[in-house]
């Protein structure tokens, strides 16, 4: 860990307004801003409050990003930190630095990254499984496979809407089945073909590292992910983190869609996100 102080035993959280008692009564809005291997951004909305999660690009497109749905970077509540890798970090220190916003994350995770809290404009801790309040949302983080320090997915809830949200895991434990189970929404990665990731042009060792059990989920894994967690309350499923050089849009999509008629749910509005520019906001 950098700047190895002493005073890192010991730190302290910073202290975030708390939910309301009641629900909210705000729209909620779910907006990726970029997904992909370069890069992983999501807004959601509840209210007034405006959780920045993951902030794999740099601060200035994460700026550029925003500004694109009329979002004022100052107007951020908190940026959720799901692992330390670099497209889903990249942008968090400058911006929350720049604009005086909190990062929401495990300890773990920022030693990850190497970072003292104090070199945030704020922390917010998020112990796995624990739920926290952060404006008018609540934010459950579960553990997810992947190979990082403490990686996690969110469950986020506010104004009677449930987000789940689980990308870079590299298979589905039951646990993640569970807490996405009775979400309005998820977001789900489904980020490679296994043929295509076979017969690409990553070295061996990066193709078992992504296929493998701490790597990411393949367009089939998603779907039976899918199939095991959709139900008559899900409005909206998002594929994410899609690989540009193994993967296709239509691949993920078919897949996915097999997976909905499957349970009877085509009625779900299902989506996929990318890296190169926010999809159209979702309403819910």
């Amino acid at each position: 860990m950098s700047n190895g102080s002493p005073s890192m035993s010991s730190p302290q959280p910073s202290a975030v307004p708390a939910a309301s008692a009641t629900r909210g009564t705000g729209k909620v809005r779910f907006v990726p801003l970029a997904s992909g291997s370069q890069g992983n951004a999501t807004l959601v909305e509840f209210g007034r409050t405006r959780l920045l999660v993951d902030a794999g690009l740099p601060a200035k497109e994460l700026v550029a990003r925003l500004a694109a749905g009329g979002i004022e970077p100052e107007s951020i509540t908190a940026i959720l930190l799901s692992h330390e890798h670099q497209d889903h970090v990249r942008g968090a220190l400058r911006f929350s630095k720049r604009f005086h916003v909190p990062v929401a994350a495990s300890w773990a995770t920022l030693e990850g990254m190497d970072r003292a809290p104090a070199a945030f404009a704020g922390w917010i801790d998020l112990p796995v499984g624990r739920a926290v309040a952060i404006g008018e949302a609540s934010v459950v983080s579960f553990p997810v496979p992947h190979d990082a320090a403490s990686p996690v997915g969110f469950v986020l809830e506010g104004a009677g809407v449930r987000v789940g949200i689980a990308t870079d895991l590299g298979h589905a434990t039951p646990e993640i089945a569970d807490r996405l189970a009775g979400c309005d929404l998820l977001m789900i990665e489904s980020n490679h073909d296994p043929l295509l990731l076979r017969d690409g042009p990553y070295p061996w060792r990066l193709k078992d590292r992504v296929s493998g059990r701490f790597g990411h989920l393949s367009n089939p894994e998603a779907a039976s992910l899918i199939k095991r967690t959709v139900d008559e309350r899900c409005r909206c499923i998002v594929l994410a983190h899609l690989s540009e050089k193994n993967n296709t849009p239509e691949l993920a999509r078919a897949s996915a869609l097999r997976a909905l008629h499957a349970r009877s749910c085509e009625r779900v509005d299902l989506r996929v996100a990318c890296f190169d520019k926010p999809l159209a906001p979702v309403s819910l």
